[in-house]
C-alpha cells in the first residue's frame, strides 16, 4: 500500500506567529488510499474528505474528491521551507573555515530561522475542524487541530528525509524496514537521530536504538539531539565507527540493524523484552565494482536540488547505480529477512 507522508509545522502559539514562539514542533501526517490523519493527533479521515471544507464532520461545500496528485505536489513543494534549512543548503556546501565564521550567526538567529518560512507552506480545509471551541476532553494537541479552519502541511523532510513514523505506529506491527537513502551529505544528516527521537516520544519500544550508520557527528545539530545523543549513545562510538567502515571502507551497501546497541529511554516494563524493528539500511553511494566507479550522486552536478533538466543518460546512470548496489546486497538482506522472520515466529510459538 503506498503512504505518502507530510508535516505540520506548528509554531507553539494559539495564532502560530513565530514572533511569539517560545518552542516549536513538527507534526506527521500520512496520506494513504483509505485515510488520511496524523498519529501525533490520533485524527483519522477517509481519504475521499481530504481537502473538503468540513465542520464538525460535516461537507459545507459541494466540491467534490480533492485530486491527490495536485494536493501532493502542492505539499512536496521544498520552496516552502524554513528559513533555517535553507540556510543549511548553504552551510553545507561551504568549506569548514567559512562554517566557523557563520556559526556565532547562526547561533544568535537559531530560533527565529527555525520557525520562520519566507514561503508559507500549502493550505487548504481543515477536515478535522469542529468549531472554535473544540470540545474539552479532547487532548491538547487533538484540541488545537480541531479549532484550526485552515491546515498547513509541508515536505516531510523538513523534518526527516527518512520517514519511519508512519512505519512505526503499532497498530502496523512492522518487522521489517527496507531504507532507501539518497539523501544529499548523506553522512551528516541527523535523520536516525530524528526518528529515535521520535520513537521515545511515541512509546516505540521496539526501535533499535542506538542505531547510527555513520559515526560523524551532525552539522549543528539541535539541543534536543544533542541531549539524545548523550543520553542513549554514550560507549556506542565504536560500534557506529565499525559500521561507518563497512559502508566507506568494505563497499557494504546494506547495513542491518536488528538489535540495540544503546539502553532504551523508555521506562521498562515487567516481562520479556520487546521483539526489535530490523531496519535494512541502503545509502545511493558510489560503488567501486559499478561500471563507471568514478559516479559519485552527491558531487555530480546533475543530481543537485536545484537542476530539474535531466537527460535520459543521467537518469539510467543513477538508476542502474541503485539497481546495482541492490543487487549486490541481495544475499544479506535475504539473510536479514530469514532472522527476523525466525524472531517472530519463535516469539509467537
Amino acid at each position: 500500500m503506498p503512504i505518502y507522508t507530510a508535516v505540520r509545522h506548528f509554531i507553539g502559539t494559539d495564532d502560530n506567529d513565530p514572533n511569539k514562539a517560545q518552542s516549536h514542533q513538527y507534526q506527521w501526517f500520512e496520506f494513504n488510499p483509505y485515510e488520511v490523519g496524523s498519529i501525533d493527533h490520533g485524527a483519522w479521515i477517509p481519504s475521499w474528505a481530504f481537502g473538503r471544507p468540513m465542520v464538525n464532520g460535516r461537507e459545507q461545500l459541494k466540491i467534490g474528491e480533492a485530486h491527490f496528485g495536485g494536493i501532493i505536489g502542492a505539499v512536496s513543494s521544498a520552496f516552502c521551507a524554513s528559513f533555517d534549512a535553507m540556510i543549511m543548503e548553504l552551510y553545507t556546501a561551504v568549506p569548514s573555515a567559512v562554517r566557523s565564521a557563520m556559526d556565532p550567526l547562526l547561533d544568535w538567529i537559531e530560533h527565529g530561522t527555525e520557525v520562520s518560512h519566507p514561503i508559507p507552506p500549502y493550505t487548504l480545509h481543515n477536515p478535522f475542524y469542529i468549531g472554535e471551541q473544540p470540545s474539552a476532553s479532547q487532548s491538547g494537541k487533538l484540541a488545537e487541530l480541531e479549532s484550526k479552519p485552515l491546515l498547513s502541511l509541508m515536505d516531510a523532510g523538513m523534518e526527516n528525509n527518512l520517514p519511519f513514523a508512519p512505519l512505526l505506529r503499532p497498530e502496523r506491527n512492522v518487522d521489517v524496514i527496507v531504507c532507501l537513502d539518497s539523501s544529499a551529505n548523506i553522512d551528516i544528516m541527523p535523520w536516525f537521530a530524528r526518528a529515535e527521537a521520535w520513537a521515545g516520544d511515541h512509546g516505540v519500544e521496539r526501535w533499535p536504538w542506538g542505531a547510527r550508520p555513520w559515526s560523524a557527528d551532525p552539522l549543528r545539530p539541535s539541543k534536543a539531539e544533542v541531549k539524545l545523543d548523550q543520553s542513549t549513545l554514550s560507549g556506542t562510538r565504536s560500534v557506529r565507527e565499525s559500521v561507518n567502515k563497512r559502508i566507506r571502507d568494505d563497499n557494504i551497501r546494506c547495513v542491518v540493524f536488528d538489535q540495540p546497541v544503546a539502553s532504551s529511554p523508555l521506562p521498562k516494563k515487567n516481562g520479556s523484552l520487546p521483539r526489535p524493528i530490523t531496519i535494512l539500511y541502503i545509502p545511493l553511494l558510489p560503488n567501486a565494482k559499478f561500471r563507471d566507479p568514478d559516479f559519485d550522486p552527491e558531487t555530480a552536478d546533475f543530481c543537485g536540488t536545484f537542476n530539474d533538466q535531466w537527460t535520459t543518460e543521467q537518469i539510467n546512470l543513477l538508476a542502474d547505480l541503485a539497481s546495482f548496489n541492490l543487487t549486490q546486497e541481495v544475499s544479506r538482506i535475504r539473510d536479514a529477512l530469514k532472522v527476523a522472520y525466525k524472531r517472530k515466529r519463535a516469539h509467537r510459538l
